[in-house]
C-alpha cells in the first residue's frame, strides 16, 4: 500500500493474496503428499470454480453499480444490499472458498483440502472483522440494519 488511506478497513492482507498463498501453499502439500481424488471429481471442481466466478463477477458489477470500491482497503461509499449481497454480507469471501475447493478437486489435489479452514478462519477474523468495524463506525445503525438482516456468510 504505497498511499495511507484513512478511511478505510484496516485488513491485514488484501484477499486475492491471501487466496494466492493458500493455493501455492496447497500446490506445495500436494506435491509433498501426492495423493488423488480419481477423475470423477474434475467435474465437480470444475462446477465449483465456475460458480466462485460467476458469484465473483456478480458482487464486483454489483459493487460498480453502487458506485463503490471493491478493494478492501479503499474507501466505502455505500453499503450494498441488492445483487448476492442481499444472501451473504461477503458474496466474494465465500466465493473464494468455492472456488478453492473447486480447484483442488479440478487439479485432482485432495491434500488442498486442509487448507480452507484456514483461509476461512484468516477471511473471518483478519479481513471481515475489521471490514465491519468499519463499516459499523461509518454507517452505524443504517449497516447495523443490513447485519441483523443478512448474515455473515450464508
Amino acid at each position: 500500500m504505497s498511499e495511507n488511506v484513512t478511511d478505510a478497513p484496516k485488513v491485514w492482507m488484501l484477499p486475492p493474496t491471501l487466496v494466492l498463498m493458500h493455493i501455492c501453499a496447497g500446490i506445495t502439500l500436494n506435491w509433498l503428499v501426492p495423493i488423488s481424488f480419481g477423475s470423477a471429481w474434475g467435474w465437480l471442481g470444475l462446477i465449483l470454480l465456475i460458480s466462485a466466478f460467476g458469484i465473483t463477477y456478480w458482487a464486483k458489477t454489483t459493487f460498480a453499480k453502487a458506485g463503490t470500491n471493491v478493494v478492501p482497503n479503499q474507501p466505502s461509499t455505500t453499503i450494498v444490499k441488492d445483487g448476492p449481497f442481499q444472501y451473504s454480507r461477503n458474496p466474494m469471501y465465500l466465493s473464494f472458498l468455492i472456488g478453492f475447493a473447486g480447484l483442488a478437486m479440478l487439479a485432482d489435489a485432495p491434500i488442498m483440502l486442509l487448507l480452507p479452514g484456514s483461509l476461512y478462519y484468516l477471511l473471518d477474523e483478519r479481513i471481515i472483522i475489521p471490514e465491519e468495524e468499519y463499516l459499523t463506525d461509518k454507517f452505524g445503525e443504517e449497516y447495523d440494519t443490513y447485519c441483523q438482516s443478512v448474515r455473515r456468510w450464508v
